[in-house]
């Protein structure tokens, strides 16, 4: 399978108005500014993911960057304008985790908008030892990060969900260009400066017990379609199976999976082979969709970087479970498009993954 997911590592969200208390164990991060009376409170997210493993799949090629998305799965998010953007930067300093929660008054042991590291008291930088090339605000605070690169979202009657393209910056840290130390998600600094209220925007953590937890995933094309002597299915009712699936699969495994097509209506012919026997390919425009089961949630999209390949067995496809979440049942559903007409296949191919 052409995706791959990189899981975040470590994340928090700091306050303007809790400057000393550490959220690393709060299973929402949070994206705001608010107004409470007169009082404005700032917030913004840190996340980072380790690419070190991905780095050494990408020298011996068995991963590409076509396709970089940072996703983040909204969750009560409040009073959000029907026009807003939201900005990623890369972090400039290091910072740790920690084990608070925003209400439980501890002011140490981990990343606040005051510290990087709560517990040795380490700051952001000031303002007045920024670099050319790197920034922040209220004199540090808040966190410190690059000018560029740097990507955006916005949310216009759209969903709150985070999908954004972060291949630039993911470059930069495998190239060593900058290191990687996370990215920070904020608002613009000119809607955290004005008197406006823009409300909360809230998004499942690393440590939510849900199966939403921030993810960067990773897509390219490793089709290979080599049909031999095989002959194409072309007729309009057919059916779409599996024919080595399982209903178990190991975490961090790349299982090849066999999809078989079938005319449903075999012509009748007066040959002493079996038409159900006989190997079809189907077309070059044959996708797999993998979906949570238990939500419905797509966690790999029909897509360019989903087609099916073909060798001289037939269709396949590797499915690359590394970092997936294990215990969890996964569903696999087909698209082939004939004649312009997509056709999908649900035949209820479901398995866990486990550890």
């Amino acid at each position: 399978m052409a995706y791959y997911f990189l899981t975040a590592s470590k994340d928090a969200s700091v306050y303007l108005q809790q400057p000393d208390q550490n959220t690393g164990l709060d299973e929402v991060l949070e994206v705001s500014k608010v107004y409470y009376g007169n009082i404005k409170d700032v917030s913004r997210a840190l996340l980072k993911f380790d690419v070190e493993p991905l780095s050494s799949s990408i020298v011996s090629g068995d991963v590409k960057l076509s396709d970089v998305r940072l996703i983040l799965k909204e969750t009560e998010s409040e009073e959000i304008p029907l026009d807003i953007n939201l900005e990623v930067y890369p972090i400039s300093q290091s910072w740790e985790m920690g084990k608070g929660t925003r209400f439980d008054d501890v002011t140490t042991g981990g990343v606040t908008w005051n510290n990087r590291e709560g517990d040795t008291l380490e700051r952001w930088l000031p303002t007045s030892t920024f670099s050319d090339v790197s920034t922040g605000s209220y004199d540090g605070k808040g966190g410190t990060f690059y000018k560029t690169p740097s990507t955006n979202q916005s949310f216009e009657y759209k969903t709150t969900d985070i999908d954004i393209d972060l291949k630039e910056i993911l470059q930069n840290w495998i190239s060593g260009s900058i290191p990687n130390d996370g990215i920070v998600i904020k608002l613009p600094f000119s809607k955290e400066s004005d008197s406006s209220d823009y409300g909360i925007f809230k998004f499942f953590s690393k440590e939510t017990k849900t199966i939403h937890q921030p993810k960067v995933r990773i897509g390219w094309d490793d089709v290979s379609f080599s049909t031999g002597s095989l002959t194409e299915l072309d007729s309009e009712e057919i059916k779409v199976g599996i024919r080595n699936f399982k209903k178990e699969y190991k975490v961090n495994t790349t299982p090849k999976l066999r999809v078989v097509g079938r005319d449903l209506y075999p012509v009748k012919t007066f040959s002493s082979t079996a038409q159900y026997g006989i190997t079809k390919f189907l077309p070059t425009t044959s996708y797999y969709q993998i979906s949570d089961y238990h939500s419905d949630d797509i966690v790999v999209p029909f897509s360019d970087y989903t087609k099916l390949s073909c060798d001289s067995g037939g269709n396949y496809f590797k499915l690359n479970l590394t970092n997936w979440e294990v215990d969890r049942v996964y569903k696999i559903k087909f698209k082939v498009i004939i004649n312009e007409t997509s056709y999908f296949f649900d035949n209820d191919y479901t398995f866990k993954l486990i550890g």
